[in-house]
């Protein structure tokens, strides 16, 4: 999945998100990107995965020179250079580079979006577990399990 693929995901993910909180109004929770690889915010923003969850991202050498430049930017941030303007320079240069390098990243469509809860209300879980909003492929219909699936990236323009 590409750069315009991410984003399209994203806005569906979004909506049905909204229409599962309007059926539950005690629902507090966000939406994350999750793998056995790990995790992290919904987004579309490729900085942020750079930054949160590398694995989601196919192997590639666009990804390492990518997260190379994401390391070196990092480090200009933290850094102080005598002359601000060679650091500005150098900072452009380097995220001019990564805008390049973004397009041609691709996410890997076996990632997860996922309910992550701020407070546990089993019943409400229980509930989303059954209701036709979430993916009852990847979603555990089990009380052991707190897990809620809305999709698989992969199927995601199937649902709209």
């Amino acid at each position: 999945m590409n750069k315009e693929g991410l984003k399209s995901s994203v806005e569906k993910s979004n909506a049905i998100f909204n229409k599962i909180k309007e059926k539950y109004n005690d629902l507090s929770g966000y939406l994350v990107f999750s793998s056995s690889r790990g995790q992290c915010d919904l987004t579309d923003d490729f900085v942020q995965i750079l930054k949160e969850f590398p694995e989601m991202i196919a192997d590639s050498a666009q990804k390492k020179k990518a997260l190379e430049i994401v390391n070196k930017i990092s480090l200009l941030e933290k850094t102080d250079i005598q002359k601000k303007s060679d650091r500005a320079k150098t900072m452009q240069k380097a995220k001019s580079d990564l805008s390049q390098i973004i397009d041609r990243l691709e996410i890997k469509d076996d990632t997860f979006v996922e309910i992550r809860f701020k407070g546990t209300d089993l019943n409400l879980i229980f509930e989303l577990q059954k209701d036709e909003l979430v993916s009852q492929k990847y979603t555990p219909q089990t009380t052991a399990s707190i897990r809620i699936v809305l999709c698989i990236l992969r199927d995601i323009n199937q649902l709209f």
